[in-house]
């Protein structure tokens, strides 16, 4: 078994080669190493005293950077830091929180999770699920939860480090082949959709 400083990823636990996808209009990767906490909380603002982080109450909401802090349905957000190490970001919380009101979960070795860049990515999501991800663009960044072949999807619309708008997919990682196929496979459609019609508002 891997040590956890080098632990697989999804992906290579799955016996897949861990590389980048490239088609005409599209990039789908794999982020490894990302912390993924979740906060359940009695309260609408669960965070005391002084702190940086800034949870939205909406349904939908995407705030901060790194952390990224989705509010995933009323009084239930996810935590998605790159740099920070899962247990350090969940002892940080756990200051601030009262524990007889909310509780937090390291969910960062169930969870996987995809990044998919380009201007074929709103057609390839919004053809696997129900929502117009083209249209939701105009909202910034934000989340959403969906199916994707009968996976269960967070969808987290940002911009990483201020870079280009991507889309990241958060989902069980025991899904990762099965979501990763269903990607790349539906792709091509996705550059046909993305060079006829463009890039639509």
């Amino acid at each position: 078994m891997a040590s956890r400083k080098h632990q697989q990823t999804s992906l290579e636990q799955a016996g897949m080669e861990k590389h980048p996808f490239h088609s005409a209009t599209l990039k789908l990767e794999e982020v490894p190493a990302v912390s993924k906490l979740r906060l359940h909380s009695l309260m609408d603002h669960p965070l005391r005293g002084s702190h940086s982080y800034s949870p939205g109450a909406e349904t939908g909401s995407s705030s901060g950077d790194d952390p990224a802090i989705l509010c995933l349905r009323p009084r239930e957000w996810l935590l998605l830091s790159e740099s920070i190490p899962a247990q350090r970001l969940q002892q940080q919380i756990e200051e601030l929180v009262d524990s007889a009101q909310s509780a937090t979960l390291d969910a960062s070795d169930g969870l996987a999770l995809f990044r998919l860049a380009g201007p074929g990515a709103p057609w390839l999501l919004s053809k696997l699920s129900c929502l117009d991800f083209l249209a939701g663009r105009k909202y910034g960044r934000h989340c959403a939860r969906t199916k994707m072949g009968h996976i269960a999807v967070i969808v987290h619309y940002h911009q990483p480090r201020g870079d280009q708008f991507v889309f990241d997919l958060i989902f069980d990682r025991s899904l990762a082949s099965y979501l990763w196929l269903l990607v790349t496979e539906s792709a091509g459609h996705a550059d046909e959709l993305a060079k006829t019609y463009g890039d639509l508002k």
